[in-house]
């Protein structure tokens, strides 16, 4: 018994010795077909994302109504509400983590296959050639995943119904008296809103960006029971930890729609920072284009009873319409400058101008202009990055039908 026992033993001793060896040599087997010319031959089909990926615009664009009915109003409120719950438990930006952590993995895995192909064996070339250009290939097969996904996930909403036809604003060609008299108005309500903000040592305007950032979630909440167009759940925004590149590249806040995340940029003046976190919020809400969202986040700003948040807003609103003025008629802007601006106004903005100056005409902010510029005209916006100006139309609209 003893004896049959070990022999039986022996037996399935040597079963699971060639039963491991089988076992071993199958990953190995599929490891050398990965790293195949004839493999990567078979992946280059999934290439064809990127293109269908740039022609969804071409695609979707004639179709705003359907757009509208069958994804902005729902696909895309169930896609923001979960992505944004997901991403609410992170009290970080989850984005800006998941970007960096991305662009490091492709950065270091690209060095070492180049390493490994420099300085590797000369028998061994062949092998890491392919795994340089198998590695290229995931990489271009992920951005085009990710270029689909941006639509499926939020971009779609650049094709939808316009603002101004979903708001019933209607939008034309208005005298540049009524341009001077919404500047009127915008400096005197923010001069008053001014006054009951906080200022630093330099007596220029400060804020408690938790505070505020929950004033922008509150005041969305209150503009959602007014209004069905922004009746979805919200999320509070979010700073990015590295604002200083955003500044760089001439960036106040961006949209993430992977994780329905509003992120700013708080490495600029506190200024335009209240305002800056209600467009990017806007921009949860289905608004894609850029005017849009600024007039929103006016809009929503309405619903605030936070002076910090008023001003902001304000401000930013007084800004485009400003400029406008100036182009239209120097002497009317002049005239609005000095007698409704106040003093703490003219500190805010200078404090503005002295750091956006320090970025201007810098290489870095004329790519991020430039990326953003392409962006926008690629997504149905065609005047680019001055399509920002245009909140100013919707702002005329918005007060002749408020009769205000």
């Amino acid at each position: 018994m003893t004896n049959k026992t070990q022999k039986k033993t022996g037996e399935g001793k040597q079963a699971e010795k060639q039963g491991g060896k089988r076992q071993t040599k199958a990953p190995a087997k599929q490891t050398t077909e990965k790293y195949t010319w004839k493999h990567q031959l078979k992946r280059l089909p999934w290439l064809l994302l990127i293109p269908f990926g740039l022609l969804i615009p071409t695609m979707v664009r004639s179709f705003p109504d359907k757009v509208e009915s069958i994804y902005s109003r729902t696909v895309f409120p169930v896609i923001a509400r979960v992505m944004g719950f997901l991403s609410s438990v992170f009290p970080f930006s989850l984005a800006e983590i998941l970007i960096i952590a991305a662009a490091a993995f492709i950065v270091i895995m690209l060095l070492i296959r180049l390493l490994s192909l420099i300085l590797g064996k000369l028998k061994e070339r062949r092998r890491h050639r392919i795994r340089l250009v198998s590695f290229i290939i995931s990489v271009l097969i992920f951005a085009g995943v990710m270029l689909n996904l941006f639509y499926l996930f939020w971009g779609l909403n650049h094709f939808r119904l316009s603002a101004p036809k979903l708001m019933e604003l209607d939008v034309h060609s208005r005298p540049v008296e009524e341009l001077a008299d919404v500047c009127t108005r915008l400096a005197d309500e923010a001069a008053a809103f001014r006054e009951n903000c906080e200022e630093d040592e330099n007596g220029v305007f400060t804020i408690d960006r938790e505070a505020v950032f929950g004033s922008v979630k509150k005041a969305y909440e209150q503009l959602g029971e007014a209004d069905p167009l922004f009746d979805n759940s919200v999320y509070t925004a979010k700073t990015v930890i590295f604002s200083n590149t955003l500044s760089k590249l001439d960036i106040a806040g961006i949209y993430i729609p992977y994780t329905a995340e509003a992120n700013v940029n708080v490495a600029q003046p506190a200024l335009f920072v209240p305002s800056g976190a209600a467009h990017e919020t806007a921009h949860y809400f289905g608004f894609a284009r850029e005017d849009e969202a600024d007039f929103i986040s006016y809009y929503a700003s309405l619903f605030s009873d936070d002076p910090a948040f008023r001003y902001s807003a304000s401000m930013n609103a007084l800004n485009y319409c400003a400029m406008k003025l100036y182009e239209a008629d120097s002497e009317l802007y002049f005239e609005v400058l000095r007698g409704h601006y106040s003093d703490a106004m003219i500190r805010d903005l200078l404090n503005y101008r002295e750091y956006y100056e320090i970025y201007a005409d810098k290489p870095a902010a004329q790519v991020g202009q430039q990326v953003n510029d392409t962006y926008l005209k690629h997504n149905d916006q065609p005047d680019g990055v001055k399509s920002y100006g245009n909140m100013v139309d919707l702002l005329l609209a918005y007060f002749e039908k408020s009769g205000n």
